[in-house]
């Protein structure tokens, strides 16, 4: 019981915020904060409750952490680790992220934080799954099937989800043609999810049970039309699965997953952002646009604040961690757009804006600031946060096709998208290199450019707009030190079987 306390209690720490779902009745009835250990198991609406309050976790802040808001916190951090965003004035989390600071530390709360996120996530989802084990199957019917189905789906790609965050950054990248021996992380299931001793498995192993889980997870939700996009999918598992696949360079695999979720998305209504919705903001994309797979969507009403992923990323939000750190776009890598790339518009090279909502924010000192996230309002840091976008899906399937050696199919990919950008795009470049580019102005600032970098070993190479005096280094090559960040001490203290990698 110790156990399914603990679940509890990690569901109760989500309901601050609340989720838009066809089980909004379920949340004024029984709120997620109010759910115990007794009542999650009564029924399969109070599990989905139980669902929603992992959901909720995605964008929920961390104590003490006020720029770890969930899931886009670490999206903008992870981005900040590589070489694509930059800011010259001082935050307080620049040294850790920005200057790899906490990388190799073991008792960098900035680290920790990381860690915790996404064990508590996986305990969680094996809280739930706990539960769906002991339920009798037969019994179900009709609605009670399809739903337990649905939630079984969901948890498996929470923990799924979690298992691969965490093993593309706390163990060293996929390499290519097997024999991955090296360590990756501690695999918790049904079985071991309590915080007790449990030795991380290999990378190889890791991987195969994400793929296991993932697959699982996709045969569940395949047939259930999930509408809500604060929930997983088919179309955002199958996602999962082609980020999964290119960081095991299983081209093939990544291919197929990513335009197996293309072609879900797009039979739902899923399309490509249009030139008219390229500067929405990306605070509506759930509701303005069709370009969402899996976004967390906050409403008006809630006063999010500074765990807002817009409080850290939003040009217009009037707090001094925007004002004084005003987030800017890698000089060099702006320029690798062409002239007619409508995504030019997503920063400003001058820095002078003249809409500026207040004379304190940092106009005309900081060139190519960030005008691709917009908060809805000044005064609060509102919006939608995209985890999962049809862009990167195209770019994926254009990219794995390209590296599998099917160029004619990832220039048809990429062409259907890129028109979409840079409507005088015609290739003739190099495609793989074309490809990247886009991929990383496309989604900057949206979690993966680091990970790019290491699944590629590919260096870091920042450009002529930051300072190194700032941010702590210019270059980083691959396979230094600090690419793989270190176990924290709360987990090798508690868990002595876990090694660490330094």
């Amino acid at each position: 019981m110790k156990n399914f306390k603990i679940f509890a209690m990690g569901l109760a720490m989500a309901g601050a915020l609340s989720f838009t779902s066809c089980a909004d009745d379920y949340l004024d009835t029984a709120p997620t904060d109010a759910v115990s250990n007794v009542t999650i198991a009564q029924n399969m609406e109070s599990l989905y409750l139980g669902l929603n309050g992992i959901h909720r976790q995605m964008i929920s802040q961390e104590s003490g952490y006020q720029c770890m808001g969930g899931l886009g916190g670490m999206m903008y951090i992870m981005d900040i680790e590589a070489d694509d965003i930059t800011w010259i004035t001082n935050t307080w989390m620049k040294a850790a992220y920005l200057g790899w600071q906490c990388n190799t530390s073991e008792t960098n709360g900035y680290n920790t934080v990381f860690w915790r996120l996404y064990y508590q996530w996986i305990m969680n989802a094996n809280g739930l799954l706990e539960v769906l084990d002991g339920t009798d199957v037969s019994a179900l019917s009709g609605g009670d099937k399809a739903l337990y189905e649905q939630i079984r789906g969901e948890a498996l790609v929470f923990r799924a989800f979690s298992h691969f965050q965490a093993v593309q950054t706390y163990a060293d990248a996929y390499k290519a043609g097997g024999g991955n021996s090296q360590p990756g992380v501690p695999y918790r299931t049904v079985e071991n999810r309590n915080d007790g001793e449990l030795a991380r498995s290999t990378v190889e192993e890791t991987y195969a049970m994400i793929n296991a889980d993932l697959a699982e997870a996709c045969s569940l939700l395949e047939d259930k039309k999930i509408t809500e996009l604060n929930h997983w999918s088919a179309k955002s598992a199958y996602a999962i699965r082609a980020r999964v696949a290119m960081a095991m360079h299983d081209y093939a695999a990544a291919a197929n997953y990513a335009e197996k979720s293309i072609q879900l998305a797009e039979a739902e209504g899923g399309k490509l952002m249009d030139a008219s919705n390229l500067m929405n903001g990306f605070a509506d994309i759930t509701t303005k646009t069709n370009e969402a797979m899996y976004a967390a969507m906050t409403q008006d009403d809630q006063t999010i604040y500074f765990y807002s992923f817009y409080a850290y990323m939003s040009w217009n939000f009037s707090a001094t961690a925007i004002r004084q750190g005003v987030k800017a776009i890698n000089a060099d890598t702006y320029d690798l757009m062409s002239e007619t790339d409508l995504r030019r518009q997503w920063w400003d090279p001058t820095g002078s804006y003249d809409d500026l909502p207040l004379t304190s924010f940092q106009a005309g000192s900081i060139p190519y600031q960030n005008r691709k996230f917009t908060a809805r309002a000044v005064s609060n840091a509102v919006g939608d946060v995209a985890f999962l976008r049809l862009s990167e899906m195209y770019l994926t399937a254009a990219e794995a096709y390209a590296r599998g050696g099917n160029t004619a199919k990832a220039q048809e990919i990429f062409t259907k998208f890129q028109v979409t950008r840079d409507p005088a795009y015609a290739g003739g470049g190099d495609l793989i290199e074309e490809i990247m580019t886009s991929r990383r102005i496309e989604l900057w600032a949206e979690g993966l450019r680091y990970f790019d970098l290491k699944r590629l070993n590919l260096p870091i190479k920042r450009g002529r707009n930051f300072d190194i005096t700032f941010c702590t280094f210019l270059e980083k090559a691959a396979g230094e030190k600090g690419w793989t960040w270190e176990i924290p001490k709360i987990e090798t203290d508690n868990n002595p079987l876990c090694e660490k990698n330094y």
